[in-house]
């Protein structure tokens, strides 16, 4: 999506949101999504976090 300029980044988030977690629990892959910076923020914008469904379903809509 945004060629050259933003190859080489990626974060990583937590499907299910850190304050649901408790503290001891251990954190394993399929609990991560990787996604870009632009898009990680989108999934956090509201108090309600977005699934990465949800935001793929919003981002179609509007292409």
């Amino acid at each position: 999506m945004y060629g050259e300029l933003g190859e080489g980044f990626i974060e990583c988030h937590h499907k299910k949101p850190l304050s649901e977690i408790e503290a001891e629990t251990i954190t394993k892959m399929n609990d991560l999504a990787l996604v870009c910076a632009n898009c990680h923020r989108m999934l956090h914008r509201k108090l309600d976090t977005l699934s990465i469904s949800e935001l793929k379903k919003l981002i179609k809509i509007r292409h």
